[in-house]
């Protein structure tokens, strides 16, 4: 084989290193991904655990808080069994919910029912709105509302709100 066979061959070889080299990353990372997970860290579907039937035709079957209303759209927070459940994350003491790079939505506790006594509501909006002063936080697996002094406990209830639409509810107890 020739000198000029040789070069031949090694050639690609060398243009395909230099190629190879020449792509963008970012530290640590060599490769593009389309995993959301790692743009906004915490994110996850939030999954309802309770005393509810999750089981059907003898197989379990998660449920998930989801939004009642279009994808990416305000609406009621409800409890459903989907295979593509929405992903929420809790960033500052609120939680949020992730529909793409361009509609994050806050997710609100309103008092639908205008008493003290009655139970809160958890909702989708396109704004921070609703009541005033209230925190989100994690403890252990549990997503825990306070105001004050007063907490959920991390206990939720999945009942018809007033309009008789399906809804995600909370009491607040000292």
């Amino acid at each position: 084989m020739s000198v000029v066979q040789r070069i031949a061959l090694i050639l690609p070889l060398f243009l395909w290193v230099a190629l190879v080299g020449g792509m963008p990353s970012f530290d640590g990372v060599a490769f593009w991904s389309s995993d959301t997970g790692s743009l906004v860290p915490g994110m996850g579907a939030l999954e309802a655990l309770g005393p509810q039937n999750n089981y059907e035709n003898g197989y379990f079957v998660p449920r998930f808080l989801a939004v009642d209303a279009e994808r990416g759209a305000p609406g009621n927070v409800t409890i459903t069994s989907t295979k593509n459940p929405p992903m929420f994350y809790l960033h500052n003491s609120q939680v949020w919910l992730y529909h793409n790079a361009t509609t994050i939505l806050p997710v609100n506790v309103r008092n639908s029912t205008l008493s003290s006594q009655l139970p809160l509501q958890v909702v989708v909006g396109k704004q921070r709105e609703g009541v005033r002063g209230g925190t989100w936080r994690w403890q252990g697996t549990q997503l825990i509302y306070e105001q004050g002094s007063a907490t959920n406990q991390g206990i939720y209830y999945a009942c018809q709100d007033t309009n008789d639409l399906m809804g995600l509810f909370l009491f607040l107890k000292p």
